[in-house]
């Protein structure tokens, strides 16, 4: 694919509910639209920062290509100043990978490209499959080298530790070339990021991290961070659950944007994924980039807090998961559904959750006297949220 010229993207501008958003963009000619105009329009990245000891710099705000259908989103984001993308083998069945192949052909070399394997440690693994994955992974990125790889989803690191196949697997990738720098995906960072400290394998590690959890873990980042791993921050914006607050509609500091200003205002993180699926995501989320967590951002936050708290699952809380008789995987059924629901992955939800154990599933619910929901500590109504999940997610 030819190299595309921001102005190529634009054909229309239109006043979004943050001032800048674009009502909608196709490829035109760059006569379409006055320079002057498309100045304005386009914001751009304000901010780099060094990915721990990586040696790399990557913008502040980045990019997330986990539900993508047009290549040419993550070019304008490329053109927005945005040089740190991250996908996964799973994501659209490695259609997220081909995408970010895509739209980044001609540019590779300016940009960080993550993407993440999950990793099965209940069956064997062998040293030649882990291989061979990545190299398929690189086969659908386009690329020679993988700048950074995770172990996706990763909750406890001691099987990962003891697997010497996956580690012998990424040990030669690094030394071929095919791999510059490891590390871990996780939604259990209190245990994870605690391990990380005790071994080499994580140069970068992604973890969730928003307003409204992740507190609890900001001494252990620092902590990685001073070690020197690069920090990544995902599921900042909270549920994303926005549209469906009314004290949200309207506010001229977008909840995004203050989701985003609130999660980079701690030093300790080097930049944070949003997930970037359309035009005015990007223009909407770098717009972001290098601001402060200023009044009107806190008032933002502040509203989302108080409105969201009975309706949002901290999936990093877990608090529930011994009080269950069934052994329901509650926070990533909630986790699915929130994809599902509030993030417009329906159909990457339906996969996760076709994939999860039958055991695992909210099967029982209806019919238990419901103790998680004695032992969430935010009141929310566990079972029905969970019988309604299995009613969205079921295919």
């Amino acid at each position: 694919m030819p190299a595309l010229k921001r102005r190529q993207f634009i054909t229309s501008i239109a006043s979004g509910a943050v001032g800048l958003g674009v009502a909608g963009r196709l490829q035109a000619r760059a006569s379409d639209v006055p320079a002057s105009r498309q100045e304005i329009a386009t914001p751009k990245i304000k901010k780099y920062n060094d990915l721990g000891k990586t040696g790399l710099k990557v913008s502040d705000v980045s990019c997330g290509a986990i539900s993508l259908f047009e290549p040419n989103v993550l070019r304008y984001a490329y053109d927005c100043g945005v040089n740190y993308f991250d996908t996964a083998e799973v994501y659209l069945r490695g259609k997220g990978e081909t995408y970010v192949g895509q739209g980044l052909k001609g540019v590779r070399d300016k940009v960080v490209i993550t993407t993440k394997h999950i990793m099965n440690f209940d069956r064997k693994i062998e040293k030649a499959s882990v291989i061979k994955r990545v190299e398929d992974s690189l086969k659908r990125l386009q690329t020679d080298y993988i700048d950074v790889a995770l172990v996706h989803m990763l909750e406890d690191m001691a099987p990962l530790l003891k697997n010497e196949e996956v580690l012998r697997a990424y040990d030669e990738l690094k030394k071929a070339g095919k791999i510059r720098f490891t590390g871990f995906s996780s939604h259990s960072a209190k245990a994870t990021l605690k391990q990380a400290m005790e071994t080499d394998f994580p140069q970068v590690i992604l973890v969730m991290y928003n307003h409204m959890e992740g507190k609890e873990i900001e001494p252990l980042v620092k902590a990685v961070r001073d070690k020197g791993i690069g920090t990544v921050a995902m599921k900042i914006l909270a549920g994303n659950q926005q549209g469906n607050l009314k004290g949200l509609v309207g506010p001229k500091t977008s909840y995004p944007q203050s989701a985003i200003r609130w999660v980079m205002s701690n030093p300790d993180f080097d930049t944070c994924i949003p997930t970037m699926s359309s035009y005015s995501h990007v223009e909407e989320y770098v717009a972001a980039s290098g601001q402060p967590f200023d009044r009107a951002s806190q008032d933002v936050i502040a509203r989302y807090r108080e409105q969201a708290d009975r309706r949002y699952c901290r999936v990093s809380c877990m608090e529930c998961l011994s009080a269950c008789p069934a052994n329901v995987a509650v926070n990533d059924v909630l986790r699915y559904a929130m994809y599902f629901e509030d993030y417009g992955m329906e159909r990457m939800a339906t996969d996760y959750y076709a994939e999860l154990e039958p055991g695992r599933k909210p099967l029982a619910c209806a019919g238990c006297a419901a103790p998680c929901e004695g032992a969430c500590p935010h009141g929310l109504p566990v079972r029905a949220r969970l019988l309604r999940s299995h009613e969205i997610l079921t295919a």
